[in-house]
């Protein structure tokens, strides 16, 4: 039987091929190229999509962030009610402050500024400045 189907494939193959007509190359050349326009544009269609939710999430996305932390920051930011000369002492700390670090001070030489800082601001959040506190 397989030799049968041999014999029959071979005389097949050794037919001659049939012209086709012209205008049938025509046609077909113009369905694969009206298929490969067809698969472009689908494939534009669908990464014009993405980048356009992509173009509205981002955006969404950072703003909804940067509002979440700029509201936090603005909480902890709010101006205290302080008086002149307690104003300029911690202007004069931080003005000596960006100045080690810009001269590249050492952590040795920093810290006790900090330190300085800290305790004025702590003094005036707990309403004893160093003036009332001399006062009593």
């Amino acid at each position: 039987m397989a030799e049968h189907s041999n014999r029959v494939r071979e005389r097949f193959d050794a037919l001659p091929d049939v012209p086709l007509p012209e205008s049938l190359w025509h046609r077909v050349d113009a369905q694969r190229r009206q298929k490969v326009l067809r698969r472009k544009l689908g494939m534009s269609a669908a990464t014009l999509a993405l980048v356009g939710m992509l173009a509205i999430y981002l955006p969404s996305q950072m703003f909804k962030d940067a509002n979440v932390d700029s509201g936090h920051e603005v909480a902890a930011a709010e101006p205290v009610s302080m008086p002149r000369d307690i104003q300029a002492d911690v202007q004069a700390i931080d003005h000596a402050l960006q100045a080690a670090y810009d001269r590249g001070a050492s952590d040795a030489e920093i810290a006790p500024m900090w330190v300085a800082r800290d305790a004025l601001l702590a003094s005036i959040r707990s309403g004893s400045t160093p003036a009332r506190r001399n006062r009593i």
